[in-house]
């Protein structure tokens, strides 16, 4: 894997942008918060505007992913608690229908990253 260094100076115009691209740059933003938009601005400088909306949308998309990851291994972990401590079933009900609740919002969030993907490809 590039270096942070590396990965800025491989920057050219007219170059390949991917999603391993982008996450690699999000990556390095995790570890260095505001390396993400140094080379954003680089690639908008060279030429790509949609690069801010590329990288947005990509994360976005990772985020989500990572977050349904985590719902379940949530959801197995507090099922390995709960059978453990036998927990009544009204308190089972209500994690259950917040789980729900937060599932139906990330889905609407994903369709509407979607849409923004869709429209963004269009222009």
């Amino acid at each position: 894997m590039a270096s942070r260094r590396e990965l800025l100076d491989s920057l050219k115009p007219g170059m390949h942008l991917d999603k391993n691209f982008f996450l690699k740059i999000y990556g390095y933003d995790i570890t260095r918060p505001g390396f993400a938009d140094d080379v954003i601005r680089r690639l908008e400088i060279l030429g790509c505007s949609k690069a801010r909306d590329y990288y947005t949308c990509i994360v976005s998309e990772y985020n989500h992913k990572h977050d349904q990851e985590m719902k379940r291994v949530s959801e197995w972990y507090a099922k390995q608690d709960t059978d453990k401590k036998g927990v009544s079933e009204s308190r089972k009900q209500q994690e259950a229908e917040q789980q729900r609740t937060k599932s139906q919002i990330l889905t609407e969030k994903l369709q509407l990253l979607k849409r923004k993907k869709e429209l963004l490809m269009q222009e």
